[in-house]
């Protein structure tokens, strides 16, 4: 069970427990109702009957006891991470939600001699309870339960076992076989019907719920792609960020030792142009002391000449 289906499953549980509070009272009230309408308002204050309003106060006692149970467990459960919630123990609470409602209608009905009137419709409410619960084999289970109880309760009806009360004026329909099996059939009937729309229902909404699971996964892995190549964009960013940052660093880098450079060459140039004016005054000499020794041989040797005349 996943965390999803956990989460429904719970959302359910405290659904049917809210329910149930109204459902109690109204069952209750119900088989007060019924005593008083069918048996008289003396009759239930006199004899055996008084013990008939004895049980229904009990019998509202324990359901709202089991549904104070139930609600105190999900209380503790609600504590818990839905993903640490115990499968096993979840499972359990669901069973738990309506076996004990139909049994309590069953012993309600049993009571107050109803099973000839519409109140069976209270198990028809056990079978929508259930497809908010279970899948189809839950629901097929329910519905069969359902059919069990009330046919049980028609049985001991036939049998004089219940108090019996007839449901029209001057009909008498007790002890006959064929009303009772047209009842049971009739009530197979409602009770499947009522089954297959429940599970139908409850399919149609399960896969509903597979589709937007499916979807929601599908937009998590999008969302997760997405959130991955956002990273690394970032990581990307970061890193032009740093090569431009160690381009910004290398351009002024190259731009001092370009001006450097530019003032190395200026001086370079300034010294070869000293040199060039150091040679040509150093060659200029030397050619002109050059001149000068040959001007100086040549008037040596015209000196001698003089003399030797």
């Amino acid at each position: 069970m996943d965390t999803f289906e956990k989460q429904q499953r719970i959302e359910s549980i405290n659904g049917i427990i809210k329910v149930r509070w109204f459902i109690a009272i109204i069952i209750v009230g119900l088989g007060f109702v019924l005593k008083i309408k069918y048996f008289g308002w003396a009759s239930g204050f006199q004899g055996d009957t008084i013990s008939g309003y004895l049980k229904m106060v009990a019998f509202g006692s324990i359901a709202f006891g089991y549904n104070l149970v139930f609600w105190l467990i999900m209380k503790r459960l609600a504590r818990k991470p839905v993903e640490k919630i115990n499968d096993k123990t979840l499972s359990i609470v669901s069973v738990l939600q309506i076996i004990p409602d139909q049994i309590m209608f069953t012993l309600v009905y049993y009571n107050t001699g109803t099973v000839d009137s519409m109140s069976f419709v209270f198990y028809f409410i056990s079978v929508l309870l259930a497809s908010s619960l279970y899948k189809t084999k839950g629901i097929i289970l329910t519905g069969l339960l359902s059919g069990f109880f009330y046919t049980m309760l028609l049985i001991v009806e036939y049998q004089g076992i219940i108090p019996h009360f007839n449901t029209y004026q001057g009909v008498t329909l007790f002890g006959s076989p064929y009303v009772t099996k047209g009842k049971i059939v009739t009530f197979i009937c409602y009770i499947g019907i009522m089954t297959f729309v429940a599970a139908f229902l409850s399919n149609l909404i399960r896969r509903r719920e597979k589709n937007l699971r499916e979807q929601r996964d599908k937009l998590y892995e999008q969302t997760h792609v997405l959130a991955v190549q956002t990273n690394e964009l970032a990581q990307a960013q970061g890193q032009l960020q740093g090569a431009l940052s160690r381009s910004d660093i290398a351009g002024r880098a190259a731009t001092q030792a370009r001006d450097e450079m530019e003032k190395a060459n200026t001086e370079l140039q300034k010294k070869i142009d000293e040199l060039e004016k150091f040679y040509k005054i150093t060659v200029g000499r030397e050619v002109r002391m050059v001149e000068l020794k040959g001007k100086i041989k040549e008037l040596e040797k015209k000196i001698k000449g003089k003399e030797e005349n």
